[in-house]
């Protein structure tokens, strides 16, 4: 077919909301009939996100009506010809504008990761085979040591870029279909009792981080979730705590981008906690600081956003120094090696030991279902389990005695 002679497909789109989530329908026609195609942009439908959800309405709306208008005739030759981890960055450099920054990011290292493997074994993206990919799997486990739960985020990218090069009539079937890959192992969190958690209360008072351990500790949050904190989100009158902002560091191509988002991991991650005694007082203080450190700084005060966790000049502490400030607190001290994520699974497993049940911790962590937070802490729970132990043991001991 002559690309003068082929009808030019035009596209029109559709923004709506599905489950929280703006969502883009393309329409289109083909031969006289009618199809629809949809795209999950990930931008939560909430106050302010609605004009950059029709920014990329606009953008996924164009590079559709372009592809669709490629003559099959170049779009098959391109995929006898490319290299696969050519197409696999070209796949990604397509779906920039689809997906959080932060989620690009994790993409771009593991596409960049694959594009290398497969371009220096010159495999085109015809020629690829399900051995192929099963090859590679078995390289990023066997001798890169990489972890089956993170081989399986290699595989979703592999596999969605493959289904996209079936809708752009590049080939005919998708060998990353019915790969099986071996069974994720549970994750055991590590974790601090009560009493490593008071010892490390204690070495870290004064630290700069002091203020980020006793909210992760007291609250569960997350790393981004600490560092976000505002003191717009502490209600002082009604002794609420509001989980609402995060912020988070990538890195794209060597370059570090602070990305602060109002919004959180997912929807059950928004919550409004009580405000802890402890904890309210230690924010009293840390107000006041502020105030006399703007005093202080004057204009070149840095805090304007309403930050509660800076240091003296306002800047704010960002996730990754907090993450080398902890190590570092750790190591000086002689104190058991965890990560400062794990502050979050020590909160739940002070939680379980004193008798809080899954459904309540779920909702104190803002897990987005009681499965995640069930299969993280089943283990910890030795309350239940004792008092499982004990059931048993009492109806037998008491068969024993009347048999006797």
């Amino acid at each position: 077919m002559n690309i003068m002679a082929q009808e030019y497909i035009e596209v029109t789109s559709n923004l709506t909301v599905r489950r929280g989530i703006y969502q883009v329908i393309l329409n289109y026609n083909i031969g006289g009939i009618r199809k629809q195609k949809w795209k999950t942009l990930k931008i939560k439908a909430i106050a302010g996100n609605k004009t950059l959800a029709k920014k990329k309405q606009k953008e996924i709306t164009e590079m559709f009506e372009k592809e669709i208008n490629t003559p099959k005739e170049t779009t098959q030759s391109k995929g006898s010809n490319i290299l696969f981890g050519e197409y696999l960055k070209e796949w990604l450099n397509r779906n920039k504008t689809t997906v959080e920054y932060t989620t690009y990011s994790s993409y771009k290292s593991k596409i960049d990761f694959t594009s290398n493997y497969f371009n220096n074994l010159k495999i085109t993206l015809e020629s690829l085979t399900k051995a192929d990919i099963k090859t590679f799997y078995n390289y990023l486990v066997e001798t890169k040591k990489i972890k089956i739960q993170t081989v399986k985020r290699y595989h979703a990218n592999i596999h969605k870029a493959l289904n996209d090069a079936i809708e752009l009539d590049l080939i005919k079937t998708n060998p990353a279909d019915n790969i099986k890959l071996d069974k994720t192992e549970q994750y055991i969190a590590s974790y601090y009792n009560q009493k490593e958690l008071e010892n490390l209360f204690e070495i870290a008072k004064g630290n700069l981080i002091e203020l980020h351990i006793l909210l992760a500790s007291y609250y569960g949050l997350r790393r981004e979730e600490v560092c976000a904190l505002k003191f717009s989100a502490i209600d002082f009158f009604n002794h609420t705590i509001t989980i609402s902002h995060t912020v988070t560091q990538c890195n794209v191509n060597g370059v570090y981008t602070i990305v602060k988002k109002d919004r959180t991991k997912n929807r059950s991650s928004y919550r409004t906690l009580p405000l802890i005694p402890q904890i309210e007082q230690l924010l009293l203080i840390e107000k006041e600081k502020q105030e006399e450190n703007k005093k202080f700084f004057g204009n070149s005060y840095k805090n304007k956003e309403g930050y509660i966790l800076v240091d003296v000049e306002g800047k704010l502490i960002l996730p990754d120094r907090v993450t080398k400030t902890f190590r570092n607190l750790l190591k000086d001290n002689n104190l058991k090696k965890i990560r400062f994520h794990d502050l979050r699974h020590s909160c739940a497993s002070l939680l379980l030991a004193n008798g809080v049940n899954m459904k309540e911790i779920q909702a104190w962590l803002g897990h987005s279902n009681w499965n995640t937070t069930a299969n993280i802490y089943s283990h910890l729970e030795s309350n239940t389990k004792q008092n499982s132990a004990n059931v048993i043991a009492n109806a037998f001991s008491s068969q024993n005695e009347e048999s006797a």
